[in-house]
């Protein structure tokens, strides 16, 4: 997390500043959480030039074995996606594929469910993207328009391949047909993380935390909660701290 990480973009102030203690202390909480739960993880050191670089997720997807760098939607993260891109090169079995201008995308608006690549047409994420992306994915890619929201995962992500976890009334459900919705009346618990068989979800909005939890009962998955109040005041979400790659090696 960059020291500057207090200047990050935001869509609104937020009522009470952003604690910069706090947000290093819950985004280790955050990083040792997935190295807990995964084999490998490969920590990019951020700079002070990059408030937003914590915010991984928006300078790369990953389909199966193909990475895609983004150009970033917006000015002020140009550059970030430069080391993300290097540190997947180095993996050494990944395809790594460039967007090319005039393409503007953040991973953020991106949702693969293994069935389909929902694309989110947002101020962050244009069309020149989508037909990049199904140019390189075919017809799995399936654009969405983004209205009254950052990113298209900041109301809608994924349980499992037949499931997603939806805000109540986001307008993304309309072009979620084939998948079972699970609504939630918090918009910042919507966006949940799913690794392996356990389910990170926002701490601080019980109602929400039922419904998840009734879900993952049902579903034999283990619920863990994260407090990440300091970085949702600068628009973040569990997603967009990391990029998970479940491609085979070589």
């Amino acid at each position: 997390m960059a020291e500057t990480f207090e200047e990050s973009l935001k869509q609104s102030a937020p009522l009470e500043p952003i604690s910069l203690e706090l947000a290093k202390e819950q985004h280790g909480n955050y990083t040792e959480l997935l190295q807990k739960l995964i084999s490998q993880v490969v920590v990019i050191e951020g700079g002070s030039r990059f408030p937003d670089c914590n915010f991984i997720e928006d300078t790369a997807i990953v389909v199966g074995d193909v990475a895609v760098i983004s150009r970033m939607g917006a000015k002020a993260r140009e550059g970030e996606e430069v080391a993300v891109a290097e540190a997947l090169e180095k993996l050494g079995f990944l395809q790594v594929v460039h967007l090319e201008a005039p393409a503007k995308m953040d991973g953020g608006d991106i949702l693969y469910t293994g069935k389909h690549l929902f694309v989110g047409l947002s101020h962050r994420t244009n069309q020149e993207a989508l037909a990049q992306l199904k140019g390189l994915f075919g017809e799995k890619v399936v654009g969405v328009p983004v209205e009254g929201s950052l990113h298209l995962k900041s109301t809608v992500s994924l349980f499992d391949e037949k499931t997603l976890i939806v805000a109540e009334g986001s307008s993304v459900q309309n072009f979620m047909g084939g998948y079972e919705l699970i609504e939630v009346p918090d918009i910042v618990a919507s966006n949940v993380l799913r690794v392996g068989n356990t389910l990170i979800i926002q701490e601080g909005f019980p109602r929400s935390e039922a419904i998840l939890q009734k879900l993952c009962d049902l579903r034999g998955v283990t619920l863990l909660k994260l407090n990440m109040s300091e970085l949702i005041k600068a628009d973040g979400a569990l997603t967009c701290g990391s990029i998970l790659i479940f491609a085979e090696r070589k």
